[in-house]
Parts: C-alpha cells; structure tokens; sequence
C-alpha cells in the first residue's frame, strides 16, 4: 500500500493536510466595511448620527431610533467579558489545532457586544466583567480577525 489512491480515504496525505481557516464571507456591503475596516489593527463600529447609539452588527438602520445616518467610529478596544464557553470540538477542521479554545461575547465600552475568541487566557480565571482588550490574529496573509486577551493592567487596579 504505497500508493497514496490505496489507502483509506482519511488517511491519505490529502486528508491529513490542515484546510486555512475560513474569512468571513459578508453577504452585504455594510459588512464587508465592518471587515475592511478590522484589516488596520483597529476596531471600528457605527455610530448613530441622530442618537449617537453605537450599533453592532452593521446595519443601515439605528435599532435604537431608526436613523440611517452613521459614522465609522474607533473603539477603545477595551472591554469585559459577557459570556463564554470553551469548546473542545473543532467543527471545522482548520480550527482543530487550536482546541480547546474559548468561544466569547464580550462587552465593549461602547456598549455593544461583539461575539469572539478570548486568547491567552487560563480557563481557571474565567469571570463575569474580566477586562479584556482588543488584539488581531492573522488567519491569512491579507485578513486579520479581531480577538480578545484579558487586560492585565486593568484587572489589577480592580
């Protein structure tokens, strides 16, 4: 059986090689401005121009008021951890590496929640309101996907 076509089909050098892991795929143009936007090592969200309400998923329209008047605004990047849950099964095979990961929502200082990855971060000290600060992971050459760290500096002043 050295022929790579006789061999089972999950064990063959195909099977074995690790997929990229997938990019978004925004089916909409507001949402590939969300992503684009990610690309500069910053995290932006829309901002309402009649109510000033941040607003997170994109949308043209202010859930709040209705307006569909928006600037791009720079978050902080800081934030608190909502909710989590460690995963310990990949559904994707690029994401297997990376297991066990933990899978969050965290709560930005500009009041919207954003649903993420929190990285180097102990499961033991997973809490209600951990601060968290913004950082990106590259998933490809040209594509950074935003993630989450806990902020030690600001964990130690509460």
């Amino acid at each position: 059986m050295n022929d790579d076509n006789e061999r089972l089909p999950n064990t063959r050098a195909a099977a074995q090689k690790v997929p990229p892991k997938p990019l978004p795929r925004p089916q909409d143009p507001i949402e590939q401005e969300f992503w684009n936007r990610c690309q500069d090592g910053y995290l932006y969200f829309q901002r309402c121009g009649s109510c000033s309400t941040f607003r997170h998923l994109p949308r043209y329209m202010c859930a709040k008021c209705g307006s569909p008047e928006f600037s791009w605004e720079r978050s902080t990047g800081k934030g608190t951890l909502f909710s989590w849950t460690v995963t310990h099964q990949a559904l994707h095979p690029a994401f297997a590496e990376d297991l066990p990961f933990i899978a969050a929502v965290v709560e930005l200082e500009e009041g919207v929640r954003m649903a993420t990855r929190l990285i180097d971060c102990d499961r033991d000290t997973l809490e209600l309101d951990l601060p968290v600060e913004l950082d990106f992971e590259p998933i490809s050459p040209e594509f950074r996907l935003p993630v989450f760290r806990p902020d030690m500096n600001r964990r130690e002043k509460r």
